[in-house]
């Protein structure tokens, strides 16, 4: 935990933190989280609201690779929410690579200079380049220390042997990041993370003889590090490591593997020296939740999802004409929806929920880069394998919802077994699937032929009442319309009557 204060300049200082080593990657058997962590877990959560809450802080918890790649993840965040009143977020390998990168690019000065930073975790490995806020290149890998040393070390003895398959192994996953950076400028290279952190207190001790309070900032060379490497594989056995450079049990039987991740980075690209920053993925997700609510002097968050999503509907060769025709009208229904308590009440959180509705409506059309046929649900398969910037996994997987039911039978609850996260969202989703429905009947013709609209309650029923364009003959989008009313009436549990009319018209 990072507890984090904004200052008028923009910028966050970390005022408190805790730390509970839940090694949840070492833990998993058979893709599942066992029953024991989820206690563990709710017990170190608690005791960080607690924290937090002398604080008067503002929670936002976040999962990365060993939650998300566990098959019971969702039973475990469901959990955890009903235990500590916490909702935790599953995030993407990439936006963990983002975020990340973030935490140390405004640790860490480097002006206008280009950046690569690597953060090596338990259960995977993120790397990214850019500058300032915005990355040029995002990269996450199933590959991290801890899960390293359970698949080579943990089970099978600490062996020479096993550390050349080991090493083999690393240097065949990180080839394609020398490819993919092949002729980068990169003028500054930083490091965070445990393993990190651990290595420059080794490199520390061996250059002075003494103990490094404080490694943020510490830099050392490659040949610091290559020698670290070389003397680690020849102790090989964790008990000694620890012994060597005064390490906690806990690093010293996965700072090995980690060092050869670094280490092998290094020679690959080429790196004459590391920067380590003791930020990272926690000052990232502060600092884009400080940029959701607005709260940072530029809108980086808001245009840089919206970028990742116009990026992705370029990729698909979607109509950007049409994309933003059907997103601007779909959130003016929704505008006008909440302005009544009953839509009110399906949206969790209104401008939230307008911005993936934005997203979803832009890339209605998804799914025909596969083919015409149920483009709905390719449309959904599409967004949620796609790498959306800015979104958490949930977020990614509500936009697939809200275009996957703006076609066809509205969502219900039979269908949340195969489909992650419709259950606890069902209203939402009818909500926003429902304004997304309207738009495509209101543009059947592919044409914008709106003018104006309102709605109005009548009773227990509401009217859509709509100024069309002079001259527009509205046949295709009434018959769109009378064809879809009845799944509109059900996913909004109302009555819904449509009117149109010309412009200068009486009502």
């Amino acid at each position: 935990m990072a507890i984090t204060a904004l200052d008028e300049a923009g910028q966050i200082h970390v005022i408190d933190g805790q730390k509970e080593n839940m090694r949840i990657a070492e833990a998993i058997e058979d893709g599942m989280i066992p029953e024991k962590l989820f206690q563990r877990a709710t017990e170190a959560l608690l005791a960080m609201k607690s924290i937090g809450q002398s604080y008067k802080g503002e929670f936002r918890v976040v999962a990365t690779q060993a939650i998300r790649a566990a098959h019971n993840r969702l039973a475990f965040i469901d959990h955890i929410q009903k235990t500590t009143g916490l909702k935790m977020e599953i995030i993407d390998g990439v936006e963990e690579a983002r975020l990340s990168f973030l935490g140390v690019s405004q640790s860490l000065s480097f002006g206008t200079e280009n950046l690569l930073s690597v953060d090596i975790g338990g259960a995977s490995t993120e790397i990214a380049v850019g500058r300032g806020a915005d990355c040029t290149y995002l990269s996450s890998l199933k590959m991290g220390a801890l899960l390293l040393s359970k698949t080579y070390f943990f089970d099978k003895g600490h062996t020479a042997d096993q550390l050349e398959e080991l090493r083999q192994y690393v240097e065949a996953r990180l080839t394609p990041i020398q490819v993919d950076l092949f002729g980068a400028s990169v003028q500054n290279a930083a490091a965070t993370s445990g393993t990190a952190k651990a290595l420059a207190r080794m490199i520390h001790q061996d250059r002075t003889r003494t103990e490094l309070d404080d490694p943020h900032g510490f830099r050392f060379t490659a040949a610091e590090l290559y020698a670290v490497e070389q003397e680690l594989g020849k102790i090989l056995h964790p008990d000694r490591i620890a012994i060597r450079w005064g390490l906690d049990s806990k690093r010293a039987d996965i700072v090995l593997s980690g060092c050869v991740i670094l280490a092998t980075l290094t020679r690959l690209l080429q790196i004459p020296h590391w920067i380590v920053s003791a930020s990272g993925l926690r000052e990232g997700v502060a600092l884009d939740t400080y940029e959701r609510k607005g709260l940072l002097p530029r809108a980086h968050w808001q245009d840089l999802r919206w970028q990742s999503v116009v990026g992705f509907a370029g990729k698909l060769r979607l109509d950007p004409a049409f994309a933003a025709q059907t997103s601007d009208l779909a959130v003016r229904i929704f505008d006008e929806m909440v302005a009544f308590p009953a839509f009110a009440d399906m949206s969790s959180d209104a401008r939230l929920d307008r911005d993936l509705l934005l997203a979803a409506a832009y890339l209605l059309e998804a799914g025909k880069f596969i083919n015409f046929t149920s483009y709905h649900r390719h449309s959904y398969y599409l967004i949620t394998e796609s790498n959306l910037l800015g979104y958490t996994q949930e977020e990614k997987n509500l936009i697939a919802l809200i275009n996957r039911f703006a076609r066809k039978s509205p969502a219900k609850s039979s269908k949340s077994d195969s489909l992650p996260y419709l259950d606890r969202n069902l209203s939402r989703v009818n909500l926003l699937s429902s304004c997304l429905r309207i738009a495509r009947c209101l543009l059947r013709t592919r044409q914008m032929k709106i003018q104006s609209l309102k709605i109005t309650k009548q009773g227990g029923s509401y009217a859509l009442r709509m100024t069309t364009t002079p001259g527009s003959r509205m046949d295709a989008e009434k018959l769109a319309l009378k064809k879809d009313a009845k799944s509109l009436e059900k996913a909004l549990d109302c009555g819904l009557d449509f009117q149109f009319e010309a412009p200068g018209s009486k009502s």
